[in-house]
């Protein structure tokens, strides 16, 4: 922290740059790997009517949910035929440059004990095959749920859930998937049971595995997704009470996306308010949410007023949560300080993630500004992206050979150059203003 003071108190105070206003803004933006979603089921033996899809996409999400349900194929492997469908299916929605949420099932209708395979050697044979395709789309998957298995492949109710058989097919989806898919599990204790080796150490950490939870708010074990014995007392196998499991996402969260449903309750409504909705979903470290599954939730939200300061003071609590799931990044401070060459400064920018969530992929920030001959340049400021968590500071920084004009930040997903809007305003190009440089004379 000294040392910190020490280096603002020694910028030199220079006329040559007048800083813009960075407040922050309350815009709806649509950031990639985040936000809210809609589910789109399919089943495997039967093509979709992909021109009636098109129609039904939400045009502001950048994500979106691909349930496909191969119960029909429960006796025996996919075949050609169907393995292409499932791709077309994928295809469709990469085309148009979604982050893809896929849980591939047997069982979309809470019947999984008759729509499930009789033998685990299935199981296991299925998701080899799916594991190929998760694999060749593994820049556009973000999220893989489930296992198969479970009513609603939600890992619960199923024949196949047992440590073992768990293991051997989370080891097939960690050797199938590509590297930057992210695999999730129905409830903290399945994330634990699978990784044994994180007993007893002071931190978890598991860098491919999050959480989806379908019951979110509906109950104070959000429908059977925690415990009711504390950490201590039921020990790493067994389900904890809320907020011990609660505190364990946390965790979680600072490596993987969490996510899934809230779910209306008209008993357990009474609980709760906008104070303890929002530090909740900050607690699970929030990434993406089901805006379609149960809709009387979130109309709550709309209702409820954040209580907080600031530029949300009197907004809702849904438009609150909108802008804050996953990670949202906001330019508080920036600092030009000229070096001894003419026309070179040193661009230091202050940026905090205050999403509910960390940075998950690889993206660069980019300074934008025009340099000595007039013409529009750009550098990139050093420092890695991912893996920044919520409430974290951190500050890019490079130095630039710039004339007279505006000076810009913007910020990119490396994989495909997909625009990350920051929390400030920013134009149409997603960039932020950080003010003007004149040269000095």
């Amino acid at each position: 922290m000294r040392k910190l003071i020490s280096r603002m108190l020694n910028r030199k105070s220079d006329s040559c740059f007048q800083k813009a206003d960075l407040t922050e803004s309350t815009e709806e933006r649509s950031n990639p790997a985040r936000g809210w979603y809609q589910i789109h089921t399919f089943l495997a033996e039967k093509e979709p009517d992909f021109e009636e899809l098109r129609w039904c996409l939400h045009p502001k999400d950048t994500l979106v949910f691909a349930l496909i349900d191969i119960g029909y194929f429960r006796d025996r492997d996919l075949d050609q035929e169907v393995l292409e469908r499932i791709c077309r299916i994928l295809a469709f929605f990469s085309e148009r440059a979604y982050d893809c949420i896929v849980r591939i099932v047997y069982d979309h209708e809470g019947k999984a004990l008759i729509r499930e395979p009789f033998h685990f050697s299935q199981v296991k044979s299925h998701l080899e095959q799916v594991g190929k395709i998760v694999n060749q789309f593994g820049n556009h998957i973000f999220i893989f749920q489930g296992m198969l298995v479970g009513n609603w492949g939600e890992m619960h109710s199923s024949r196949f859930l047992e440590e073992g058989e768990m293991l051997q097919m989370t080891e097939i989806l960690r050797r199938c998937k590509g590297g930057q898919t992210y695999l999730s599990v129905r409830r903290p204790v399945y994330w634990r049971i699978l990784h044994k080796k994180q007993k007893g150490k002071h931190s978890v950490r598991a860098e491919d595995m999050g959480i989806f939870d379908d019951g979110i708010l509906a109950s104070e074990s959000h429908l059977g997704t925690f415990g009711t014995e504390s950490r201590k007392l039921a020990g790493w196998d067994k389900p904890w009470r809320r907020e011990d499991e609660l505190s364990f996402e946390t965790e979680i969260g600072r490596y993987a996306p969490n996510g899934g449903e809230a779910v209306y309750s008209q008993i357990y409504l009474q609980e709760l308010t906008p104070e303890r909705v929002l530090e909740t979903l900050r607690k699970m470290q929030i990434t993406y949410l089901n805006r379609d599954h149960d809709t009387r939730i979130l109309d709550v939200w709309r209702k409820w007023k954040y209580s907080g300061t600031g530029v949300w003071e009197g907004k809702s609590v849904f438009d609150y949560v909108s802008a804050h799931m996953g990670y949202r990044f906001f330019v508080r401070n920036v600092f030009v300080t000229p070096k001894k060459e003419r026309h070179t400064y040193l661009v230091e920018i202050e940026i905090e993630n205050i999403g509910f969530a960390g940075f998950y992929q690889e993206a660069g920030f980019y300074l934008e500004f025009t340099d000595v001959e007039g013409m529009n340049s750009s550098k990139t400021a050093d420092g890695c992206v991912k893996g920044w968590n919520s409430k974290e500071c951190r500050t890019p920084a490079c130095t630039i050979e710039a004339g007279d004009g505006g000076l810009f930040l913007a910020a990119r997903r490396k994989k495909d150059g997909a625009v990350i809007y920051f929390g400030n305003g920013s134009d149409a190009q997603g960039r932020v203003l950080l003010g003007y440089l004149q040269s000095e004379q």
